[in-house]
């Protein structure tokens, strides 16, 4: 790493280690106790010595004290590192200033500053307030013991007090930032997570879709062009016993093959047709949609129309693939086993929830028998989404495929198949 680099990360570091108020206000500490001890060993040298090294040794205290505040309340825990700590720089700042006091100016009263600033931050306002107020009494008791006439008392006290204002107002605005600032880094850490768990719900969510979507392939390939090829399979088989006893047999065996192989390669094309738009993402459910009937109508005889009823608006991704899958399903059965000529797409929107229909213009049919994959794999994503499936003929023919869901998505439930409406 280059100097500079070096020069800048610790710089860096610096920053985010005084970043907090405590801290800031530890390296003020720092600057003005040096400056108390300093000015006291330079200029105060005409006390007695038991006077002058005693205030040396507590100014001395009283400057580690702050070097290990922070340690203190890691291994005491908050409450009792700051009982100590405030406690103990008030006895030392009454003490240096009691036994330190000289006839000529001294330094050691504006360590009732740096004490208030601490209180404040450490304590709160309230509390700190308080600390501030009794240490000032103390400083003023403390120059009464000393035999400060009271009229010098009164006129240098206001001068303090002011300073002392000045400093706890600062203080206290200092103290709220630290706190905006710490709940502002707490919402963005929350933020952060919560944005962390929604993409990886969203992950889930797609991953869920695909699944489903494999699983539906398998369905169809299952429903539709496994029977073609199982058939294929058989015929093939007679048309081989039979091509040397009963050549006529065996090529009607080979015609039926051929219709079979044509019957499923044009399951492959509608099945392709149906499926080939990828799923829904961000795009308005009605468009899809559309797209989907479009499609299908290039290589489907069936008359298709689509109608928007109502407003449907930006639907969950989950309700969206719900519904989408119900328009692929109703347009594969109308083509597969409706015997009609038209089939109309309904999505409607209603107050709470969004309805599809799928209905074909066929000859009156029996009751639907859900043998097959795709109405049980609708029928589970309605119920999981909280909402409901019907497949039924119509009394006058035709077929309806009718799903209801929820407009916003709820919270996925267990599929049940005897609570579900059939």
């Amino acid at each position: 790493m280059k100097p500079v680099e070096q020069l800048v990360q610790r710089w860096q570091q610096m920053i985010h280690y005084f970043g907090s108020g405590q801290r800031t206000l530890m390296l003020a500490a720092y600057a003005m106790i040096s400056t108390a001890l300093v000015e006291f060993i330079l200029f105060h040298r005409q006390l007695p010595p038991e006077r002058f090294y005693v205030v040396i040794v507590l100014l001395s205290v009283l400057l580690s004290l702050n070097a290990v505040w922070e340690r203190l309340q890691q291994r005491w825990g908050n409450a009792i590192a700051d009982r100590v700590f405030f406690s103990t720089s008030s006895i030392i700042f009454l003490a240096a200033n009691y036994i330190g006091l000289d006839a000529g100016w001294t330094f050691l009263p504006f360590l009732l500053f740096v004490i208030a600033s601490q209180a404040i931050v450490g304590l709160g306002v309230w509390r700190g307030l308080g600390v501030s107020l009794l240490l000032y009494l103390g400083w003023c008791g403390v120059l009464w013991l000393r035999g400060v006439p009271l009229i010098q008392i009164v006129v240098q006290a206001p001068s303090i007090a002011l300073g002392l204002i000045f400093v706890l107002i600062f203080s206290i605005v200092a103290a709220r930032l630290v706190e905006q600032t710490a709940r502002a880094e707490r919402l963005a850490a929350e933020l952060q997570s919560v944005n962390v768990a929604l993409a990886a719900a969203r992950e889930r969510e797609v991953e869920l879709a695909a699944a489903e979507e494999r699983v539906r392939l398998a369905r169809e390939i299952h429903d539709g062009l496994g029977h073609h090829l199982t058939a294929l399979n058989v015929q093939l088989q007679a048309a081989a016993r039979l091509l040397n006893r009963d050549p006529e047999r065996a090529a009607q065996a080979l015609a039926i093959c051929r219709e079979e192989a044509q019957a499923a390669l044009n399951e492959v094309r509608q099945s392709v047709a149906v499926m080939r738009n990828a799923p829904v993402n961000g795009r308005p459910l009605p468009e899809v949609i559309a797209k989907l009937v479009a499609d299908f109508k290039r290589v489907s005889p069936l008359h298709v129309q689509f109608v928007v009823e109502g407003e449907i608006g930006e639907l969950p991704l989950t309700v969206a693939m719900a519904l989408y899958r119900a328009v692929q399903e109703g347009l594969t059965n109308a083509q597969k086993h409706g015997q009609g000529t038209t089939v109309t797409v309904r999505l409607i929107g209603e107050v709470g929830q969004v309805r599809l229909e799928v209905v074909n213009d066929g000859p009156p049919a029996p009751p639907v028998a859900e043998t097959g994959f795709g109405l049980a794999g609708l029928r589970e994503r309605a119920a999981r989404l909280g909402g409901t499936l019907h497949a039924e003929p119509l009394p006058a023919g035709g077929f309806r495929l009718a799903m209801v869901v929820p407009h916003v998505q709820t919270e996925e439930k267990p599929y049940d198949p005897h609570s579900v409406g059939r």
